[in-house]
């Protein structure tokens, strides 16, 4: 059957859009600060917590590809939904969790949910913008680092009051939000009619853009999780940092992100994504390098503001190269590079586990901003 392009939409659904991102996105960025801390509290291990990482991982791994298909074929927006009720209902089931188990099958429920709102929300904001798919994608791309600002910082403040479980149930309300907005959310067109499964991936996979972009995914998920999975415990055991302090040093993250998010569409107006991107994997592997050899709040605080700023840079500027791909089904596209992040964070958090059993953390935080900086060496050579 022949294929059709996705049809153009206006400004208004990008505004439901960011409204649909930003209430499910605090909701679900909630629990970042806290989540590991609070199955240890309900007597989880180390490799229990790791466990958590990679089993959420999993799920969304497995998922993400079909998911992207099944969008690019059936429409974005009865899937979309379904990632805001999940969100919501996540957040209570966490909210009831007694025993570390329930919270490994509430954050796997959760994640699900935020990968399919992360996911088509991108595929569906490149669509609305489709001639200058620059804003589109810096736009999302703003709201979700707006939601991982805003949501920390609630946190931290909730967390002076009260429990930790006491916060999911207040992120369920907000998650609420989404939910409503994705009742008025447009819903384009099916950008493919066609069944034929296996050419969409062999197109996607032969793509030199979603190639790129995949490669440079898996050094950025290694440093990301070496942030988001064992900082917390990292801060909380060598420095005796409360939630409460833990969850400001995320929301100091976000605001970097939001910082560099507000004039990057200019920027990218001036410079190539592929350029900005070395930029953003020069700052972070710096960042991390240093991280082993601070011991104050300020001094984290710092480092998380350039590693947020770098993650600002990083990922709009990668969603943007698989956009421009030649490719219509874009959903599979998004969901085949972003995979190879999650593929990362199912192998390597038991793994970074065992290092800081036998290591610390030290030497975990400086072997990742190698990582980095082989990531930075491949951009070159691929942008030369």
């Amino acid at each position: 059957m022949p294929e059709k392009e996705v049809a153009r939409s206006n400004p208004r659904s990008m505004f439901t859009l960011v409204g649909l991102a930003l209430f499910a996105m605090v909701a679900s960025n909630m629990i970042t600060p806290t989540l590991y801390l609070y199955a240890a509290e309900l007597g989880a291990s180390l490799a229990f917590i790791g466990l958590i990482a990679s089993a959420a991982s999993a799920a969304r791994l497995f998922s993400r590809i079909p998911m992207g298909l099944l969008s690019d074929r059936f429409g974005r927006r009865p899937l979309i939904r379904l990632g805001t009720i999940g969100v919501v209902g996540s957040l209570l089931m966490l909210y009831l969790a007694l025993a570390p188990p329930q919270v490994l099958v509430a954050y796997a429920i959760n994640t699900l949910a935020f990968m399919t709102i992360f996911t088509i929300g991108l595929t569906m904001a490149s669509e609305i913008y489709s001639s200058h798919k620059v804003t589109g994608v810096s736009l999302f791309a703003l709201s979700s680092s707006v939601a991982m600002f805003i949501a920390p910082g609630i946190c931290s403040l909730l967390l002076l009051q009260f429990q930790i479980r006491e916060t999911y149930l207040v992120a369920s309300l907000i998650g609420l939000g989404g939910v409503l907005c994705s009742a008025r959310t447009t819903a384009p067109p099916r950008s493919r009619t066609s069944m034929n499964i296996r050419r969409s991936l062999k197109n996607v996979l032969k793509d030199e853009n979603v190639r790129f972009s995949a490669i440079l995914e898996m050094f950025f998920s290694l440093g990301v999780n070496s942030i988001f999975i064992f900082l917390p415990l990292y801060l909380s055991d060598a420095f005796q940092f409360t939630s409460a302090e833990i969850s400001l040093l995320f929301a100091v993250y976000s605001l970097a992100m939001v910082s560099i998010r507000i004039p990057l569409p200019r920027i990218l107006r001036r410079l190539d994504e592929r350029s900005m991107i070395g930029l953003g994997f020069f700052e972070y592997a710096a960042a991390l390098m240093a991280l082993p050899f601070s011991s104050s709040l300020v001094h984290f605080s710092m480092l998380l503001f350039a590693s947020g700023m770098a993650h600002g840079i990083i990922f709009p500027s990668m969603a943007l190269v698989v956009s421009r791909s030649g490719s219509l089904d874009l959903g599979l596209a998004n969901s085949v590079y972003l995979g190879i992040g999650d593929l990362i964070t199912i192998v390597a958090p038991p793994i970074v586990a065992s290092f800081v059993q036998m290591l610390g953390y030290g030497p975990v935080y400086l072997a990742t901003s190698i990582a980095m900086l082989i990531g930075l060496a491949y951009a070159a050579v691929k942008r030369g």
